[in-house]
């Protein structure tokens, strides 16, 4: 009697065209080890012909120029949380601390209204040191040039711009572009990578660092700052900045490194903020005035 796994190999093996002897599926194995060769099964795909064109580097440069500049405009106004953190000695042998936290309200208004309003701030203290008060400084306007500086239709002749890879993400697809400083020269300008997300053309994440040091009396360098953005309620903004910093002399409680980042959080966009909240502060206020 033939066992169900004697049956399947003998259907398969009449299904690919091959003659089975009678008998040979019960023929018992041979005791010892056995080595089986597939070589029966064959399959070939058909090739398909792609007669859309590729979108070339300028297009998708283009593109995303077009679409930082949509979701800017789509914003008339915003309020978030901040948070600042600084980790003092983040590689220089010795244990990483908290140096200083920070935390306050922004609310920013088109054309160029914002203020910043302090929720709590917190620094670890020297021996014989006072306490040291901290706010966090706005710039008007809600343009994230952080992201997209090398991506404005004015930078172009500044960056030179290559594709560094595509990446299928669901249905659409995610480009990986690199960017770097057109002239060897230009030690300001700094080179990275930007991950744009096809549906809207927006930068979502990008990754920097710098050749030589933008700062060299005081930075030894910036290893390298991540910058990423999340939807919320189909804005795009930003939600995290990560850098390393690397200084030529070590600093009290920083050392010779440290880490610095920035959160965004608890977003809420086109509320419709009042014109009372960018009013001038009274005399000794601790709120930031129109336009900082």
């Amino acid at each position: 009697m033939r066992t169900p796994l004697a049956t399947f190999l003998t259907a398969a093996a009449l299904s690919a065209g091959l003659a089975v002897p009678a008998g040979a599926a019960a023929t018992p194995p041979a005791p010892g080890a056995v080595l089986a060769v597939e070589d029966t099964m064959r399959t070939e795909v058909p090739p398909v012909l792609v007669n859309a064109r590729r979108v070339t580097l300028a297009e998708i440069l283009d593109r995303v120029a077009a679409g930082e500049a949509r979701r800017d405009s789509l914003l008339r106004d915003r309020s978030y949380r901040i948070t600042v953190r600084t980790v003092g000695h983040a590689a220089d042998g010795r244990t990483p601390q908290l140096v200083e936290e920070t935390v306050a309200r922004v609310y920013q208004r088109r054309p160029s209204d914002s203020r910043a309003i302090p929720l709590r701030h917190w620094r670890a203290k020297r021996p014989n040191e006072r306490g040291v008060k901290a706010g966090v400084r706005v710039e008007a306007g809600m343009d994230e040039t952080i992201v997209d500086f090398a991506f404005q239709p004015g930078a172009r002749r500044n960056f030179n711009y290559r594709i560094a890879g595509r990446e299928i993400l669901g249905d659409h697809v995610i480009y990986r572009l690199a960017f770097e400083p057109r002239s060897p020269l230009d030690v300001t300008e700094p080179s990275g990578e930007v991950w744009v997300d096809t549906r809207d053309y927006v930068i979502v994440r990008q990754e920097i660092s710098f050749r030589h040091s933008p700062v060299p009396l005081l930075l030894r360098g910036l290893d390298r700052m991540v910058v990423e953005r999340r939807q919320v309620d189909g804005f795009w903004v930003l939600s995290r900045v990560l850098a390393r910093v690397r200084t030529t002399v070590p600093l009290p409680q920083f050392g010779s490194s440290f880490d610095l980042a920035i959160q965004f959080s608890d977003y809420t966009i086109n509320t419709g903020l009042p014109d009372s909240l960018f009013r001038a502060p009274a005399a000794g206020g601790a709120a930031r005035g129109r336009g900082r």
